[in-house]
């Protein structure tokens, strides 16, 4: 009868395999984190697609099907926070557009903490009757955020700047958003003629 080879494996065999076993577990674990980080921008910009067209769709509906008549920008200003424009409309109905954009100080920039403040974005619309607002607030998407010096919040997805006119009879309503991942390309843009004929 013949004897059956029973050794086992060497040190250097199992050493080997480890190695081999090592370099396939990271390369595996940097392609999911990988795949991951672009799920979450993917997510990031579905985000943004639909809170821009939401908001957009339902101004643009009022003011194109409806009509604008009269545009009364009450506040409004390149160093405001506060931006309010009432929009009076062909049924005689008046809608307000309110947005507010208090900024935080940037992370190098050194502010009194008792002036400081967290970043506050707020887009509100709705109507205004007799003077009483019934305004639907519409948060900007909360899409991370980080801290100054002051330990106050400094969000990532921010209202960069607001610019509403009413020159030539033409509504021009920009808001521009900012992320540092995506820059400054998502914005509501409005354009609309007041008093136009039917």
């Amino acid at each position: 009868m013949r004897k059956l080879n029973n050794k086992g494996m060497t040190a250097v065999e199992v050493l080997v395999c480890f190695v081999l076993l090592v370099i396939i577990v990271v390369s595996m674990y940097t392609t999911v984190s990988a795949y991951k980080n672009k799920q979450s921008i993917e997510s990031f910009k579905e985000k943004i697609f639909t809170y821009k067209n939401l908001l957009t769709k339902d101004i643009q509906d009022d003011l194109i099907k409806t009509g604008l008549i009269s545009v009364n920008i009450v506040q409004a200003s390149s160093t405001s926070e506060l931006f309010v424009v009432d929009m009076m409309l062909r049924d005689g109905t008046t809608k307000r557009l309110k947005i507010v954009r208090e900024l935080a100080s940037d992370y190098d920039d050194p502010v009194d903490p008792a002036e400081d403040q967290d970043d506050n974005f707020m887009i509100s619309y709705g109507s205004v009757v007799n003077g009483t607002e019934d305004l639907i607030d519409y948060p900007i998407p909360d899409l991370g955020y980080g801290e100054n010096a002051n330990g106050r919040k400094v969000y990532d997805f921010r209202i960069n700047n607001v610019d509403i006119n009413t020159d030539n009879g033409i509504l021009t309503l920009y808001i521009g958003f900012y992320h540092p991942d995506f820059g400054t390309k998502y914005a509501i843009d409005i354009i609309c003629p007041i008093n136009a004929a039917l």
